[in-house]
């Protein structure tokens, strides 16, 4: 008997064979490729994702692609839209950043866009797999976390770059645990190939709110060094981890050097405006930033999709929610909102999943150690400052103090946060269940350790307060929320008045009101209806995954039950809500998306002008959401979230109200347009009675440069820009006193030249060409904007000085006679950062070629024999 113990104790355990090492990993991308293809089945067949966001990037883009593709060189400036700005907040090539040939492999072996939803699920895998969650548990969780609403919802709109950045959160997250755990090489190998390609995706926003994570968990690994006298090893992972960073940054430093630089010209810099008595920071404005604010009652969409309502549908498209309404009144009804939260309006809800947010609920007291304090305070930091102006003192202090927050506009975009660790510490949670063979009978520390409960009653309580809110929810719905809007009746009447297109009488608006206020207990009826439907079914999920793990905690049913069908449990939850925002409707074929480009008859009466440079204003369209009109023509509109700071306000102080003023100047009737006449406006297109858009030349244009007789000096940036609002533009400047140097070399007040002249001889993006004439030395001024990180002048060839005027444009004294002109756009930071992108990309990639180099060099460790009872699945 001894020695047939002897002889069990030292017979070795064979490794386990490579194909059953790697098959969970290959059936995690089988399956990740696979539900995407499901789910974007159209993509498969050739049709594209209709993306309102991508039809006005292309418009905005298309005289850069235009340039690239006839001088193959890049184009760092645009001119299509807002008067003129640098290119690379829109578009901007860097061929030396390597980075972009790993991030195509990645995301585009599969048609878009089933390419993303893998990367949001392998991206979750990784860090599931980093914390050593069981394999096939991780593959369910991922499925979880990849069907978040808010992913899908941001695809149907065209937030691409976005959708890329979250993709690769989780895996530089990875990188910093792993480091974190004592493989610091492997850690930091990980971040610095995470961290490249998340800086790629180019949104700052989201890699902003990547760190706020790191931030918290780096603060939480210290406390935790600081208290095991752990201090020297932590400096040391934090080390390599700024090592792997800066490689990281130093592969995207173009990209990221140029957005900093144009960072203080944008409106994410600071104004110098006091008009309006805004709450001003070194960014945006609090009330710009905080417009898209989650309701705190909104919250509870992480549980139940619709609990304030969904999207901004009308009721009139879920006829379920209306066919029960009285029929005299369902016509009116059918055309209020779904939505009644608190945001301006939106496309969907932050749905993280009704069974993932129950085990997330019971993670918070069966999970220990650092990890879950992380995931908890990143999601109530993040749902926090998620309420903007619902939690005004907390985003005023991050928007005073904590660098580069007052950056970034709709600020609940930072929920993406708690979309990654509300399933993360949930997955954890499964997990736990799932390693346990004795959950229901183990005695849990709760109450920071004061006290003890059973697994069993931590299990059923979490089942209690969950699931119990949401059949509470289903059976008083109104216990909870109101169904209404805050003001909504004032608003619909609003609503009436701007369609009515005049001025109600007392009368008419006392009729309307009550008609409201008539409407609204069934507007109210239909809401709950809406609201009930969605409490039902995350109840029916709840009490079913809680079914399915209290099955499998009393040995019911095995491991391989267990996880197949959760998964099939969370996609029967996920799959099916997502298609409420994305679904096959949203594809449309390849053709139609050139087809929205065929100029109208509009553009065709402009286009036969051939000038190289003037300006476009389409007055039918919001100056700020116009990329479509930038296709076609040089535009005084645009569509970025990054336009420049002055032209902004140009826009906003000026442009605004001389849009009114064209159709008063196509009336006869006299007409204030000396703005859009110094930017050489000469076309606009208007609307005429029979709804048809036609071109009308404005005919006070000035052209691409003029010389000017006199020149007033102002004291600052109220006083410049009050000023645009009574002067003349062809014979008056309008100076900053801080340029007064440079103007008082001439007098301000000159004799009328007839004979002086500036004509434009060549244009391109990146140069423009002039020559000039007078018989003295002049002021002249450029309908061009002023940029001075870049634009370089030259006067026959030599560098020459040039200053801002009218508040946003160029201007130049001339010396007497004939001159050439030129200005260059060469911004050096460009070129500067190419070289250290190359550089930096060579460093990563013959890194990670190192490493795999000595992971291959390793020899195998014999494993050891397995110690207690067995599970097959871990």
């Amino acid at each position: 008997m001894n020695s047939t113990v002897k002889s069990s104790q030292t017979k070795p355990v064979p490794p386990p064979s490579l194909f059953n090492k790697w098959f969970p990993h290959i059936a995690a991308i089988v399956v990740f490729a696979l539900v995407g293809i499901v789910y974007f089945f159209p993509a498969l067949k050739g049709m594209v994702l209709s993306q309102s966001d991508i039809t006005q990037f292309l418009g905005a883009v298309n005289e850069m692609q235009v340039f690239r593709a006839k001088f193959h060189t890049e184009p760092l400036w645009t001119n299509s839209m807002f008067g003129g700005m640098p290119a690379y907040p829109i578009s901007l090539n860097c061929p030396t950043n390597l980075i972009q040939y790993l991030f195509i492999v990645l995301v585009k072996w599969l048609p878009f866009p089933c390419g993303v939803f893998f990367l949001y699920c392998i991206g979750f895998y990784i860090l599931l797999r980093v914390l050593d969650v069981n394999p096939w548990i991780a593959i369910v969780g991922s499925l979880a976390y990849g069907f978040s609403s808010y992913f899908f919802i941001i695809l149907a709109v065209g937030h691409n770059s976005k959708a890329n950045a979250i993709s690769y959160m989780a895996p530089v997250l990875a990188g910093v645990i792993l480091a974190f755990k004592g493989k610091r090489l492997q850690g930091a190998v990980l971040t610095a190939l995470a961290l490249s390609l998340e800086l790629y995706s180019d949104h700052p926003q989201i890699t902003y709110y990547l760190l706020l994570m790191v931030l918290i968990y780096g603060i939480i690994e210290f406390f935790r060094a600081l208290k095991g006298k752990q201090l020297p090893g932590y400096l040391k992972t934090i080390a390599v981890l700024g090592i792997a960073a800066f490689i990281a940054i130093g592969t995207d430093i173009t990209t990221l050097w140029l957005t900093y630089d144009y960072g203080k010209y944008s409106t994410r810099g600071k104004s110098e405006l006091t008009l309006n008595g805004e709450n001003k920071t070194s960014g945006l404005t609090v009330s710009y930033a905080t417009q898209w604010s989650y309701g705190i009652p909104e919250t509870f969409s992480f549980l139940i999709p619709n609990y304030q309502g969904g999207g901004d549908k009308a009721l009139g498209d879920d006829k379920d929610a209306i066919k029960n309404i009285d029929a005299q009144y369902r016509d009116n009804v059918a055309n209020f909102d779904q939505y009644w939260g608190d945001q301006p309006g939106t496309s969907g809800p932050v749905y993280v999943g009704a069974i993932i947010c129950f085990f997330a609920f019971l993670g918070l007291f069966i999970i220990k150690g650092p990890l879950k304090w992380f995931v908890f305070f990143s999601t109530l930091l993040s749902v926090m400052l998620s309420w903007g102006s619902n939690f005004q003192s907390l985003t005023d202090l991050f928007f005073q103090y904590f660098p580069g927050y007052n950056k970034f506009r709709s600020v609940s975009m930072i929920l993406v946060i708690a979309e990654l660790a509300i399933p993360l510490l949930a997955v954890l949670a499964m997990d736990k269940i799932f390693k346990s063979t004795k959950f229901l009978e183990e005695k849990i520390p709760v109450l920071f350790g004061k006290k003890e409960m059973s697994g069993r009653n931590i299990f059923f309580g979490s089942l209690i307060l969950v699931g119990g809110f949401t059949v509470l929810s289903f059976i008083t719905p109104t216990t909870f929320t109101s169904m209404q809007k805050t003001d909504e009746v004032n608003q619909k009447l609003q609503e009436v008045q701007e369609e009515s297109r005049q001025q109600l009488s007392p009368a008419e608006v006392k009729q309307y009101r009550d008609v409201i206020e008539q409407l609204m207990p069934y507007v109210v009826q239909a809401r709950t209806k809406i609201f009930t439907t969605d409490a039902a079914r995350s109840s029916i999920f709840i009490i079913l995954a809680a079914l399915l793990a209290w099955l499998y905690m009393k040995k019911i049913i095995d491991w391989k039950w267990f996880t197949a069908v959760m998964g099939v449990f969370i996609l029967a939850d996920m799959f099916p809500l997502d298609k409420r925002y994305l679904n096959d409707a949203n594809f449309t074929p390849k053709h139609a998306t050139s087809d929205q480009f065929q100029p109208s008859e509009a553009d065709l009466q402009i286009l036969k002008d051939t000038t190289p440079d003037y300006r476009v204003v389409n007055t039918t369209m919001r100056l700020d959401q116009d990329g479509i009109t930038s296709y076609f023509h040089k535009s005084v509109g645009g569509y970025s979230g990054a336009k420049m700071k002055r032209y902004d306000e140009l826009m906003t102080y000026q442009i605004d109200r001389e849009l009114r003023g064209i159709y008063q100047a196509l009336m006869g009737q006299p007409a204030y347009l000396s703005v859009l006449n110094m930017l050489n406006t000469k076309y606009a297109i208007v609307e005429v009675k029979s709804g048809e858009k036609v071109a009308e030349p404005l005919p006070g244009a000035l052209g691409n440069a003029w010389f000017v007789d006199t020149y007033r000096k102002v004291e600052n940036a109220d006083s410049e820009m009050v000023a645009l609002s009574d002067f003349n533009p062809s014979t008056t400047a309008i100076v900053d006193k801080r340029f007064a140097n440079y103007v008082d070399k001439i007098n301000a007040h000159q004799q009328h030249d007839s004979t002086a002249f500036i004509k434009m001889n060549s244009y391109e993006l990146n140069d423009l060409k002039y020559t000039s004439h007078s018989s003295s030395e002049r002021l002249a001024v450029f309908s061009e904007i002023y940029y001075p990180d870049g634009w370089q002048a030259y006067i026959d060839g030599q560098p020459s000085d040039y200053i801002r005027v009218n508040y946003v444009l160029r201007a130049m004294i001339i010396p007497a006679g004939n001159h050439s002109i030129e200005f260059k756009f060469h911004p050096s930071h460009y070129f500067i950062g190419e070289k250290i992108s190359l550089a930096s990309c060579i460093i990563l990639f013959g890194g990670c070629l190192g490493f795999l180099f000595m992971q291959f060099r390793k020899k195998p460790v014999s494993p050891q024999p397995p110690k207690g009872e067995s599970n097959p699945a871990k």
